[in-house]
């Protein structure tokens, strides 16, 4: 069977490597600025998933597990023997919870960034209903999958502000990629089925048993913030109090995971701390420097 391609970059010339794992619908171009200011210490890899911008599209189910199956065929053809760090970001990460079960081996240390937990669904057992109607895994399959049905032209004019917003920080060059990449429908067919999928991988992360002693690091978002950014778009300041107190919990938990884990706050930060506060991910990131 022929080997799934996939489309990543790689940046710096450290002696540790250092692996991204993005969010769902999540585009490397987004994490170019934080890269640049590790470089020097790293060498960086950052990877579309099967199905994201010139990835190809797998025929397998968007599970966890086959997620990490196909990351680790991309570590075997780029060489990687050594032990890396593998930083996950919100979906990312419980990508990356899922690797480290499968291939603790390979892991130096575990960086989950507001990641996904594998208890995800109790965040969905709350009171919440008008958080629900907008963000519940139904509304957002529904989303996606009609998202998908539009033409790349159609998408081009859609996500118009935020290509011009790319456009204005990231050479011709790449803002032109960019812009292959938002207009995919492929793109939202792809994401519908990681989140269609969301709970069948967390049963099968938990299925896998212990998880491996290794070093963790969970950087979890500040609450206050996420709250007020909630209250911004409509939700109900009981329902963002109710939801970010779970979430909170979620990620003690999974730092909890390990004995060598530990909990970082990342203050003045929402759910993207790597645009957000990039110097506390990059003071969590000095423990790995050669």
């Amino acid at each position: 069977m022929k080997e799934l391609e996939l489309e990543y970059r790689v940046f710096g010339t450290g002696k540790s490597t250092l692996i991204i794992e993005m969010g769902i619908g999540g585009d490397f171009y987004n994490w170019f600025s934080f890269i640049n200011q590790i470089e020097k210490d790293f060498r960086v890899v950052i990877y579309h998933r099967a199905g994201y911008g010139k990835s190809a599209v797998s025929q397998k189910t968007r599970t966890t597990n086959n997620i990490g199956t196909e990351l680790h065929k991309l570590v075997e053809r780029l060489g990687i023997k050594e032990q890396f760090v593998l930083m996950g970001h919100s979906f990312g990460g419980l990508c990356a919870q899922h690797y480290a079960k499968i291939y603790p081996e390979k892991i130096k240390g575990l960086i989950l960034i507001d990641s996904t937990s594998f208890n995800y669904s109790k965040l969905y057992k709350l009171n919440i209903p008008v958080m629900n109607s907008l963000i519940s895994i139904e509304k957002m399959v529904e989303s996606n999958l009609n998202t998908s049905k539009n033409s790349k032209e159609n998408l081009e004019i859609k996500y118009n502000d935020l290509i011009a917003e790319y456009e204005m920080i990231l050479p011709s060059s790449d803002s032109r990629k960019f812009k292959d990449f938002i207009s995919s429908p492929l793109l939202f067919d792809t994401i519908a089925n990681e989140i269609k999928n969301w709970e069948s991988s967390s049963r099968n992360i938990i299925d896998l048993g212990k998880f491996p002693d290794i070093p963790l690091t969970v950087i979890a978002r500040d609450k206050k913030t996420s709250i007020k950014a909630f209250t911004k778009h409509g939700i109900p300041s009981e329902e963002a109090v109710l939801y970010e107190d779970v979430w909170r919990k979620l990620q003690i938990e999974l730092s909890r995971m390990s004995s060598k884990g530990e909990m970082v706050i990342a203050e003045d930060s929402d759910h993207n701390i790597h645009i957000d506060r990039p110097d506390i991910i990059l003071q969590c990131l000095k423990r790995y420097i050669k």
